[in-house]
């Protein structure tokens, strides 16, 4: 399928191809400084820059050296010390030209251009020791808003040639000059490119592992479960019912139910039931028929739709069985042989104790 404009595709470095949609600000066409300069009807750069010749030197101390240039004159190095001149004074270069934007032939108009410096050359300096040659120094000039005139940096990328960096507000209202328009950084929103059979296979694993989290949550339940039996009765575990209902649904042939969740509905009922017997003041044994009414009617139900949901269910049960434990801790200790408490009264029709509600 044909893309749009705005969406490119990429891949990581395990091959996995993703569609990632740019933001408007890339797609869009930056204006071109061409274009810029012919609407452009103001002063020419060295127009710009003439005012510098009549302005004080600029100075610069790097290291040892001490470098000063003059604009359209000359550059000098020496060494300073007690601010005085310490031993000789070297040329780096007399002026010599500037860098010529009219001229579709000149050297390095394009770095110039895409740089967005203007030039000029100092040439005939002092001998160099190095090479035999005279010192030559070449002079770029950069828009910085807001700043005055001052010699950023200092390089020498060959023996005995210079280039110096001065930035200066002068030139930033030229169109060659002034520095691209700077924009917040912007997201770029990824996804992953699949095909049809791909997108499947991600499905399943996503069920899959989905599946596995609900069986670790099923498990933890059931350990819960039998260690709060564990705790409150210890003596005389429950005995499920001789003829119980099936957990969910009738058992057929074809759908017959695991016997271990079974299991764990039936004690839930279990639970049920001894609550209802204890809120109506009596003891129901565990094969009391109306205890199973009871239990459709106490049991509480909850409607799990994501693993985060089941993890909050859990989080509830072990509050609920600390609450439980605290509780059977407390009943044991007011009801001793040696005085007996009087006997609570059943609880009205409207009214449902703390324990039964959690």
């Amino acid at each position: 399928q044909r893309q749009a404009d705005d969406v490119v595709t990429v891949a990581s470095k395990f091959k996995q191809r993703y569609e990632c949609r740019l933001p408007p600000a890339a797609v869009r066409r930056p204006p071109d400084p061409e274009e810029e300069a012919q609407l452009y009807n103001g002063s020419g750069i060295a127009e710009l820059l003439r005012p510098m010749g009549a302005a004080p030197c600029l100075v610069k101390t790097k290291d040892w050296w001490t470098y000063e240039f003059c604009y359209g004159k000359h550059i000098q190095q020496y060494h300073v010390e007690e601010s005085e001149i310490k031993g000789d004074v070297l040329f780096l270069g007399h002026y010599q030209s500037a860098f010529d934007w009219d001229d579709e032939t000149a050297k390095a108009s394009k770095q110039h251009r895409l740089k967005r410096y203007h030039s000029q050359s100092y040439v005939n300096g002092s001998r160099c020791d190095l090479t035999g040659r005279a010192r030559e120094a070449e002079v770029r000039f950069l828009c910085e808003e807001g700043a005055g005139d001052y010699i950023a940096r200092v390089d020498e990328p060959q023996s005995c040639s210079y280039v110096l960096t001065v930035h200066t507000t002068r030139i930033c209202h030229h169109p060659f000059l002034r520095p691209p328009a700077s924009a917040a950084p912007q997201p770029i929103l990824c996804q992953p490119a699949l095909s049809p059979a791909q997108y499947v296979e991600y499905v399943r694993a996503q069920v899959s592992d989905t599946k596995r989290k609900v069986e670790e949550i099923s498990e933890e339940l059931k350990t819960l479960d039998t260690r709060l039996w564990s705790e409150r009765d210890p003596e005389a575990p429950p005995q499920p019912p001789e003829a119980a209902p099936p957990a969910r649904g009738d058992a057929t042939p074809g759908n017959e139910p695991d016997p271990k969740e079974a299991a764990f509905w039936e004690r839930v009922r279990e639970v049920t039931g001894k609550a209802s017997g204890q809120q109506d003041g009596a003891t129901v044994s565990p094969r009391c028929p109306r205890r199973g009414t009871e239990s459709r009617k106490k049991i509480h139900f909850k409607v799990i739709r994501s693993p985060g949901d089941l993890l909050q269910f859990i989080e509830e049960l072990k509050e609920s069985t600390k609450k439980v434990r605290e509780k059977t801790s407390e009943e044991e200790v007011e009801k001793s042989p040696e005085a007996p408490g009087p006997e609570e009264p059943p609880a009205a029709d409207g009214e449902r104790p703390e324990e039964e509600d959690e």
